[in-house]
Order: structure tokens, then sequence, then C-alpha cells
């Protein structure tokens, strides 16, 4: 499942950030599920237009029927917030309820490794994958909650959309969240209330999700480490090669000399 937004901050990639899912990924995830599945339905029919944003148009001279057969106009409006000035009912309306840090132990996982393979050989064509540290990794989560608000103009309407988001979250989009690394931990529907629009009512209710998602950041050691030792050993089983059955490479990398001249002692894939 994608949710179609990206970063222009160049800081998750200079401080190894893989994962950090505590705002925007969440809302964003929750907002695509609800777009997808309104958007098989033919009563509140969502559709978008060509930028991806809710299809609202001027209802003027439009027949009541519009937007059931058809794609001209979504029935439901779903997003974080109205366009500019422009309000749409029923509304569906998703935002952040906060997050906090929940650590998944004292050290944060430190101590856990990314381990790669590197193939090494020898003058005689021998070679040998061994297994090496690429990174450090540290991992958390984080707990917290999304509240969904529903306006509508109707009390069923407001009811049935109610219902329907409750068993989206509590069963039908649950596995896919879970691997979409969300967690839907409850779903609680609050009291209904209603407000003054003109001379009409409005009906409202908000919904809100118990989410938990984790945290991953990977710190890079492959050529920055004090010590380097490498004993690799290559043993002849076809017996026709000349050379010793065990060939051993030990290689010692201080620090210093790292630091020194770090070119020379990168090893290259």
């Amino acid at each position: 499942m994608a949710t179609g937004n990206w970063y222009d901050t160049d800081l998750y990639r200079l401080y190894g950030l893989l994962q950090s899912s505590m705002i925007i990924f969440p809302k964003e995830l929750v907002i695509a599920s609800l777009r997808n599945f309104f958007a098989k339905d033919s009563f509140y029919h969502y559709v978008a237009d060509e930028w991806g944003y809710p299809k609202t148009l001027d209802h003027t001279d439009l027949p009541l029927g519009t937007g059931v057969s058809d794609n001209l106009i979504t029935r439901i409006f779903i997003g974080e917030n109205f366009r500019q000035d422009v309000q749409f009912y029923p509304s569906v309306i998703v935002k952040s309820g906060g997050m906090r840090s929940v650590p998944i132990s004292i050290n944060r996982e430190h101590g856990k490794y990314e381990y790669s393979e590197r193939e090494y050989i020898d003058g005689y064509g021998n070679s040998r994958k061994i297994r090496q540290p690429r990174a450090f990794r540290f991992e958390g989560a984080c707990e917290g909650s999304l509240n969904i608000d529903i306006t509508t103009r109707s009390l069923s309407t407001r009811d049935d959309i109610a219902q329907l988001i409750f068993m989206l979250f509590t069963d039908i989009m649950f596995d896919d969240l879970r691997h979409a690394g969300l967690i839907i931990k409850n779903v609680n529907i609050g009291s209904p209330g209603e407000g003054e629009d003109r001379n009409s009512k409005l009906y409202k209710v908000s919904i809100t999700l118990d989410i938990r998602t984790e945290w991953k950041r990977e710190v890079p050691i492959e050529n920055y480490v004090e010590r380097i030792v490498f004993n690799v050993a290559i043993s002849n089983t076809s017996g026709e090669t000349p050379h010793s059955p065990e060939f051993d490479i030990n290689t010692e990398v201080s620090y210093l000399d790292l630091l020194l001249d770090p070119t020379k002692y990168v090893v290259k894939k």
C-alpha cells in the first residue's frame, strides 16, 4: 500500500533514518485506506480529481443522483482538512492526536548489527564469502492516536459512516495496515453531537484510533571500525590445484592508519 508522499529533507539520509512513521505516515495511510474503501461504494462514492484531491464541484443544476453511477463528482469528502474555503458534506477529516515514545528495550536495541557478505578471491582463483558487520541498528516504538471527525447533514448518514469506518479499521484493513507497519490497537467511537449551519443542522461524531508504529535507524560501520581482522581459510577440495590446502589471509588495520588514509583500506564489493 502506497501513500504517495515523500520527504524533501536530507536529514533522513544523513542520519540513517530508515523508518520514522510517527505522524505523517500513519495519517496518510489511514486517509488512503478510507479513500480506497469508499471508492468501491456506489452511494458514498469517493472520487478523486486528476491531482489526487477529492473531486468537489459546484452542485448547481446537477441531478440528485450525480456521482452514484459515474465519477463526475465525489459523494463524500475524505482528507485532513478542507481545501481553501470550500466545505463539503458528508466529510471525514483525519488528524493526528499526538504520539509518544515507547522504548522496546532499555538500550533501544543497541548491540544489534546488520551484516553483509563480501567475496574474497586469492591469486589462484579460490574465493570465500564472509559475513561482516555493516551497521549498528537502533529501534524503538511509538504509540498515539488518530482522530477521525465525521460531519454530515443527516443522522442516518453520520451513524452509517461511523459504523463502516469502525469495521474497516477493526477487521477489514487490520492485516494490511499491520504489514505496512501500523497497528490499530483500539477503535473508539465517541458520543455523537450536532451543530448549527445557518438554517440547518450538522451532525457530528468522532472516532479515535489508538495506534502503534516503529522507528528504525542504522549507523554505518562498514568502513569505519577501530580494528578490522579478516581470517580467510580457503581449502583445496578438488586436489588439482598446486597450492597449499590451507591458505590464510590475515589483515589488521589500526584506527590511526584508517584516519591517515581511509581510501587505502576501503574494501570494494
